[in-house]
């Protein structure tokens, strides 16, 4: 159980005392956060509880600044819960993870003719990842824009890495050069040149 929902559990026990055994408000209580919140509650309720030595007002005073010290602690708990609960939802929505390539026939390495591999709205370096890996090279970004940019194509294993290289140079923004063992990326404007 986490502090968050033992804290709520907290406060409905404040509520009906009898709904929680001894030994089970002892484990609830083995938690840090919450023991220090249920000693202000304590705290909160003995003030309360006392006779009247004082004046009414004061009284209330000394409550009301124990209740907010209490929805202050217990509203920042929350607040970090609930931080931690939305965190991995903003990190997984703006990470640059490959995405996922699909096969379209006969997966690598099966050999025979026309098998070939589509990628279907696939970010260029994971196409590169893949087809780099096939022929044993590395892969160079000189600029960072074509990383990212999408594409709909089609390579076939069987063919040289060359064809592929010639054919991926006929999309505009982006220029491929093969160097040894190494495919340099390189961003295009995607005009033609005077």
């Amino acid at each position: 159980m986490e502090t968050n929902d033992k804290l709520l559990t907290l406060l409905r026990l404040m509520d009906e005392p009898e709904a929680m055994t001894e030994a089970q408000l002892q484990e609830l209580l083995s938690d840090e956060e919450v023991r220090k919140a249920y000693d202000v509650m304590a705290d909160c309720k003995k003030l309360y509880q006392k006779p009247q030595q004082e004046p009414l007002s004061v009284k209330w005073l000394q409550l009301g600044h124990r209740f907010r010290i209490a929805a202050v602690f217990l509203g920042a708990v929350l607040l970090c819960g609930l931080a931690w609960a939305i965190i991995p939802h903003i990190i997984s929505s703006h990470t640059d993870s490959p995405q996922p390539v699909q096969v379209s026939t006969p997966l690598l390495g099966r050999g025979g003719g026309g098998s070939s591999v589509r990628f279907d709205d696939v970010r260029l370096d994971s196409i590169l990842t893949v087809v780099s890996a096939h022929y044993g090279k590395a892969v160079s970004f000189r600029d960072e824009e074509p990383r990212s940019m999408k594409l709909i194509t089609t390579w076939n294993p069987d063919e040289s890495l060359e064809a592929f290289v010639d054919h991926l140079n006929m999309f505009d923004y982006i220029h491929l050069i093969l160097k040894n063992d190494t495919i340099f990326v390189e961003q295009t404007s995607g005009e033609s040149k005077e």
